[in-house]
C-alpha cells in the first residue's frame, strides 16, 4: 500500500501543494479594494480557509489580521506582497478579518473560499 503525501500548515490543516493550485468554491470571490492607507475589514467564517491573491502596483504590501486593526505590528498575522497568493485559515469563533494596504500604492486583492478537504 502506498502512503498518502500531503502538505499542511503550522496548525496541521491540509493545504494545496501551492496556493496557486487551490480549489475555490464557485461564486465565493470577494474583491478587496480599500485604497491607499485605508484600514478595512471583511466578514469571514471561523474554521474556513481562504485563498487571497493580490494584484496592483509593484512593491506594495497587504497586511491581514484576526486580532485587531493591522496598522499595529503586533496584530499582523499574514503579510502578502502584490502579485502573490496566500492561504489564510480562520480560527473557530473568529468572524472578522482586518486588512490594510500600505499607503504608498494602490491595488486589489481577491479572496476566495477554499473547498473543504474530502
Amino acid at each position: 500500500m502506498v502512503g498518502e503525501v500531503y502538505l499542511s500548515d503550522n496548525s496541521g490543516n491540509r493545504t494545496p501543494g501551492h496556493p496557486h493550485f487551490s480549489d475555490p468554491v464557485p461564486i465565493s470571490g470577494v474583491t478587496l479594494n480599500p485604497g491607499k492607507g485605508t484600514v478595512a475589514q471583511m466578514t469571514v467564517v471561523g474554521g474556513q480557509i481562504y485563498v487571497v491573491t493580490t494584484v496592483g502596483a509593484f512593491n506594495g504590501v497587504w497586511f491581514f489580521s484576526i486580532t485587531g486593526v493591522c496598522t499595529a505590528a503586533a496584530n499582523i498575522e499574514w503579510v502578502c506582497p502584490h502579485g502573490n497568493t496566500i492561504i489564510i485559515k480562520i480560527p473557530q469563533g473568529v468572524t472578522i478579518l482586518h486588512y490594510y494596504l500600505d499607503d504608498i500604492v494602490t491595488g486589489k486583492a481577491y479572496v476566495r473560499t477554499l473547498k473543504p478537504e474530502n
